[in-house]
């Protein structure tokens, strides 16, 4: 699946969450006292700041720059074909070995980066539900 399709799924998913959160006929089933609705207001808070936490990181730029960067190397490596003499093959060479390089680099900082970025989030997460069940609950 593309990265698109997949935002756009998501979306469509938390929106039904939320349209089944709030709807009438799950609130007149239940009291304020009794909710048993697995999606109510903590859970929308959860996923609303995991949300704006992943909206404030470089992890969607990273991901696109590496993506960029393999087209790159295929552009390269494509243009190689065609292009099949002595000094166009060492330039491509050693545009193919930065282009690598670079793409290294940015997968090793974004896995540094997730190492703390998942405990991170997950903390803040469960801070947030705990505080709003228990918001909720006064």
């Amino acid at each position: 699946m593309t990265r698109p399709s997949l935002r756009i799924i998501s979306t469509v998913l938390i929106f039904a969450f939320v349209f089944m959160a709030t709807s009438p006929a799950v609130q007149a089933q239940s009291s304020r006292e009794e909710s048993k609705s697995f999606f109510g207001l903590p859970s929308l808070v959860i996923i609303g700041v995991t949300s704006f936490g992943r909206w404030l990181t470089p992890l969607d730029e990273w991901h696109t720059e590496i993506h960029k960067l393999t087209e790159d190397e295929l552009f390269v490596r494509r243009w190689m074909l065609v292009n099949n003499d002595f000094a166009s093959l060492k330039k491509g060479k050693q545009t193919i070995e930065i282009i690598q390089k670079r793409r290294k680099a940015i997968k090793k900082k974004r896995k540094r980066f997730l190492w703390w970025y998942y405990p991170t989030i997950t903390a803040i997460g469960a801070g947030v539900g705990v505080l709003t069940f228990w918001l909720q609950k006064n």
